[in-house]
């Protein structure tokens, strides 16, 4: 299994006892009220709510400032995309990690390496809502640090260190990751919407490498099928505020023609 990392240019024996990765993850934020753009081109925001099995899901169009695409449920990654922040809550088939078990190296440094970019994206979009004051960033940051503790659990769970541990904000020690957090950082403090741009590019570059990844371990599988699906519906909700603010998104990781149906938005 190899790890690819980008440089873009900007433009399991089962033991009596047993450590779990949560069946039931709050990966994002439950909230759709928003306020940061104005109301694009229609369609319904989701709620969604854990009330057992699946969830429920109630929609709410008062709330609806995210453009096109209203609700999608996307089968089989076990989430329900809505058009606000991206993902709402998503529930997880439970991954179990035996206690002692262990995982090798590849699969060791996948995790190391999937950690940091979801603090990337996380210290990004946090340091980016400080300058701007969006909502979007401040709530996917939120859902981003979700992601990173289902990462940390399961390095802990195989006894795996975790390079994020003591790192500050801002602070990566893969250099490539370091080189894209500056780099992204110095773009988006240029406006509102290059931040957007930023973060859009972020989500692109992290379902990329997610694809990329090739596990042994059926519990990282199966976190990072949920990482993925939330990258997806955090890409719709950048673009679409784009979108809602007439600025058009060029994908630069992924087929455009991918990123228009994820998002719903036209490609330019």
């Amino acid at each position: 299994m190899s790890i690819r990392m980008r440089t873009l240019a900007i433009g399991a024996a089962v033991g009596a006892a047993a450590i779990a990765v949560p069946a039931t993850v709050a990966w994002g934020v439950s909230t759709a009220t928003d306020d940061d753009a104005p109301v694009g081109r229609g369609g319904t925001v989701a709620r969604q709510v854990q009330q057992g099995g699946m969830g429920g899901m109630m929609a709410d169009d008062a709330d609806d400032a995210w453009g096109v695409g209203g609700m999608r449920a996307r089968a089989g990654a076990g989430t329900a995309a809505s058009g606000a922040y991206g993902d709402g809550t998503c529930l997880l088939d439970e991954a179990v990690v035996a206690d002692g078990s262990s995982v090798d190296a590849d699969d060791a440094a996948s995790l190391a390496f999937m950690i940091e970019e979801e603090k990337l994206a996380r210290d990004l979009y946090t340091a980016l809502d400080e300058l701007w004051g969006l909502r979007v960033l401040d709530r996917i940051a939120d859902a981003e640090q979700q992601h990173m503790d289902a990462v940390s659990r399961l390095l802990d769970a195989y006894g795996v260190a975790d390079p994020t541990e003591e790192a500050a904000a801002g602070e990566l020690s893969d250099p490539v990751l370091q080189d894209l957090y500056d780099e992204l950082l110095a773009q988006g403090s240029a406006s509102v919407t290059a931040a957007l741009g930023a973060a859009a590019l972020v989500e692109e570059t992290d379902i990329a490498d997610l694809r990329d990844q090739d596990a042994e371990s059926a519990a990282i599988a199966t976190v990072y099928a949920a990482l993925e699906s939330a990258s997806e519906q955090h890409l719709a909700a950048f673009v679409r505020q784009l979108d809602a603010r007439g600025v058009d998104y060029t994908a630069q990781v992924l087929d455009p023609a991918e990123v228009e149906d994820l998002t719903g938005v036209p490609a330019p």
